[in-house]
């Protein structure tokens, strides 16, 4: 009797595709915050998780050596804004990431002393050009396009990743493959998308000749995006905590079980 492959979801994003590469099972990609309610509703047996998302779980279950993480610049992560970065009054949030989010209020409070107003934003064509004291956090594809697309030369961004590296020394840590806690072949499943990886690693450059712009592809996904998940990366995650439980984002988190 032939037994169900196992119901994986993705990001739709640039940064995962080395870890897609190599997976043979069927992937439904979504934005993480829906990615998030549908692990939850029970719809995958393995999905990449917002790291806040996993820290936030109970008893959560990760891939070991497997994550979407930078050390320094994400390129990817982004606050858009004018002026000075003390002048900003509001920020308006990506409704698609949790993590990002946070992360924002977590460098803005944390290393720049800052406390501006948060706005969870829905108007996904919000103009940049436009925005005076206001600021946007960007994501993924969409910060990708608009850093490398805009010629306003007064547009400034802030790349989370390198603030978070500049004042921590450590890497930080987007997402995870979380395992959902019922599934009984954890191990099998988490060896099969270690392989998937080192697939994906080893064809980037391949992975980067298939997108629109592929010399900007093959940089992005070799210099500022890391898969790794291992003691550093551990680090980072529970400094993380530490600091959305400071900050009041989350109120509890668990240990993580790493298979």
């Amino acid at each position: 009797m032939n037994q169900s492959p196992p119901r994986i979801g993705c990001v739709p994003y640039l940064n995962a595709r080395p870890l897609l590469e190599g997976v043979t099972f069927p992937v439904r990609e979504m934005v993480p915050a829906k990615l998030q309610d549908a692990y939850i509703a029970g719809e995958f047996d393995a999905a990449l998780l917002s790291s806040i998302d996993v820290i936030s779980m109970e008893n959560p279950s990760v891939v070991d050596g497997i994550s979407i993480s930078s050390r320094g610049a994400v390129f990817s992560v982004i606050l858009a804004y004018q002026g000075e970065l003390n002048a900003i009054k509001r920020v308006h949030l990506d409704p698609a990431s949790h993590t990002s989010n946070a992360l924002l209020q977590i460098v803005l409070s944390e290393f720049h002393d800052l406390t501006p107003e948060y706005v969870r934003s829905s108007d996904s064509e919000y103009d940049i050009s436009t925005m005076n004291s206001c600021a946007q956090l960007l994501i993924g594809d969409r910060a990708i396009s608009v850093r490398n697309r805009t010629s306003n030369c007064q547009i400034r961004f802030l790349d989370l990743g390198q603030e978070w590296f500049y004042h921590t020394s450590l890497p930080f840590v987007y997402a995870l493959w979380t395992l959902r806690n019922e599934y009984t072949k954890k191990k099998d499943l988490s060896n099969a998308l270690r392989i998937a990886k080192e697939q994906g690693l080893c064809n980037r450059l391949e992975i980067a000749a298939r997108d629109p712009e592929p010399e900007f592809a093959l940089r992005y996904i070799t210099e500022w995006i890391r898969y790794d998940l291992g003691y550093d990366e551990k680090r980072a995650l529970a400094l993380f905590a530490d600091y959305l439980k400071k900050y009041k984002i989350i109120y509890n988190n668990h240990s993580i079980s790493y298979y």
